[in-house]
């Protein structure tokens, strides 16, 4: 009979700290949807405090309690060391990018180029060379990225 170990909780953010960054964002990207859609698109537009008027309070107040919130969850899946380097951060989408600034935009990742640097290295005039040997179909390197966030670094390139 099959045993089974158990897995991560679905109550508690998982815990970054400091390695493996791409696998942690990954994972706590959908921890976040799983919790509230609302959560994760304040991380991703930001939140930023417009000024009061009654008409526009109760907005206002629902944006502060998602950023508060969100920044709460990732406060709790950061480790003492890496907390320590997002103190001073005032919004959850601040925090999100100085991790991904931190811990993100590694140049390798165990030895390996990233594939965001490897489809970086291989952009040339706006087209992706694909005859290069780095990112060649019979390449030996081995990427272990969901195609979410490939698709996200083919975003970033601005083509």
């Amino acid at each position: 009979m099959a045993r089974f170990e158990e897995g991560r909780s679905i109550s508690c953010p998982p815990l970054f700290e400091g390695e493996a960054y791409f696998q942690w964002s990954n994972v706590m990207k959908y921890f976040i949807l799983a919790q509230d859609l609302e959560v994760w698109k304040i991380i991703e537009k930001g939140y930023m405090e417009a000024p009061k008027k009654k008409k526009q309070k109760s907005e206002n107040d629902t944006k502060a309690k998602l950023n508060s919130r969100a920044m709460h969850i990732l406060l709790c899946g950061l480790n003492e060391e890496v907390s320590k380097k997002v103190s001073t951060c005032k919004s959850a989408k601040e925090i999100w990018e100085k991790l991904e600034k931190l811990y993100g935009k590694e140049e390798k990742r165990d030895g390996v180029p990233s594939c965001a640097n490897l489809l970086q290295s291989s952009k040339v005039d706006g087209v992706l060379a694909l005859d290069e040997p780095e990112v060649s179909s019979n390449s030996s390197i081995s990427c272990s990225y969901s195609f979410d966030e490939l698709q996200d670094a083919y975003d970033e390139l601005n083509f």
